[in-house]
């Protein structure tokens, strides 16, 4: 489950959210902790079989230093246990790699890193099935290799832009700028980017320009134990040596309610309306999803989740093996899924 976007955005410091890290070094001048999440998820598709496997688990080490009053040093450094379809088995992968330092200027850091746009996310407070009306991550993954990320924390707002360097166009191009502010029980923010991939494999042999360009905002509202929040979503997919483009628009609306200390309850409706000149239809996407989660203490969690999709979906995505240009089809399918999580 992601968090509200400006927990992620603005964390209190840089360890927040490894609260069971185990400390390697605790000083007045540095911290550095052994950090992980031991995941396990099972699935079940539609006319899928059932499935059983890590769920993304990963480990890491991450670090600050105190160089004077006004400025720290910090990196990170995370490994993940992905299951790989070519060999059909587990394999340790780098997820994250960057050092940066933090003034009374801002945060900045140079290196392998989630970009500005999935740190702020949106709304979508789902463990497994949501995100659909999410669109900056067609392109990335929602990564960069060799990205540099700004982050200004104002007095009430918060300024955070990144750029990732295309490097003789060996990674892709990606800029991003974004806004976040609160006041009274609401959150919200607004941005956009813009991501350029030159050498998209689309099979067969056959490559593409493909130029991703979003904007969006979105707005949450807290109230007693109940968060509600909406997303809107503008982008436009273009191959820039054909000019065909698939332009989108997606709406995201979701809540969260706390039914217990340690229990959160969450459901959310995500669409999707994409219009192209490359297709022979246009895409009309809409998920549904509603979940729970049970934390038995502040190191592990259990999550359960269904949701229901339907429509179509043009355009292209390149999770790994999973590559695909054209309409993918959703005829009413359901989806359920179970996870648990040890941290430390």
């Amino acid at each position: 489950m992601k968090k509200t976007l400006l927990a992620a955005v603005i964390p209190a410091v840089l360890f927040s959210t490894t609260a069971s890290a185990v400390e390697i070094v605790k000083s007045d001048e540095a911290l550095v902790d052994f950090y992980g999440q031991l995941r396990t998820e099972i699935k079940k598709l539609e006319d899928k079989d059932v499935t059983l496997n890590a769920g993304s688990s990963r480990a890491g080490v991450q670090a600050q230093y105190k160089v004077n009053d006004t400025v720290d040093v910090f990196g990170k450094v995370e490994f993940g246990l992905n299951y790989t379809t070519d060999t059909e088995d587990y394999a340790m992968k780098n997820r994250l790699h960057f050092a940066g330092l933090d003034t009374q200027f801002g945060k900045i850091s140079f290196g392998r890193q989630w970009v500005v746009a999935d740190d702020i996310y949106g709304a979508d407070y789902s463990y497994f099935f949501g995100g659909t009306g999410l669109r900056y991550s067609t392109l990335s993954g929602a990564r960069h290799d060799s990205l540099i990320k700004y982050n200004y924390e104002g007095e009430n707002f918060i300024l955070a832009a990144n750029y990732g360097l295309p490097e003789d166009d060996s990674n892709q191009e990606l800029s991003e700028l974004f806004v976040a502010s609160s006041f009274g029980g609401f959150n919200f923010h607004l941005g956009g980017g813009v991501n350029r991939d030159k050498t998209v494999s689309i099979g067969d042999g056959v490559s593409a320009d493909i130029e991703n360009t979003y904007y969006e905002g979105t707005v949450e509202y807290t109230f007693g134990p109940a968060l509600i929040g909406f997303t809107y979503y503008n982008a436009e997919l273009e191959n820039k040596a054909t000019g065909a483009t698939i332009d989108e628009d997606a709406y995201s609306l979701a809540g969260t309610f706390s039914w217990a200390d340690n229990a959160t309850a969450y459901a959310g409706y995500e669409y999707t309306d994409q219009k192209s000149d490359a297709f022979t239809e246009d895409g009309d996407g809409k998920l549904f999803y509603i979940g729970t989660d049970y934390h038995f203490n502040s190191w592990s969690r259990v999550y359960v989740e269904y949701a229901y999709a339907d429509g179509s979906t043009l355009g292209y995505t390149n999770k790994e093996s999973d590559s695909f240009v054209g309409i993918a089809t959703a005829d009413g399918e359901s989806s359920f899924a179970v996870g648990a999580r040890v941290y430390w």
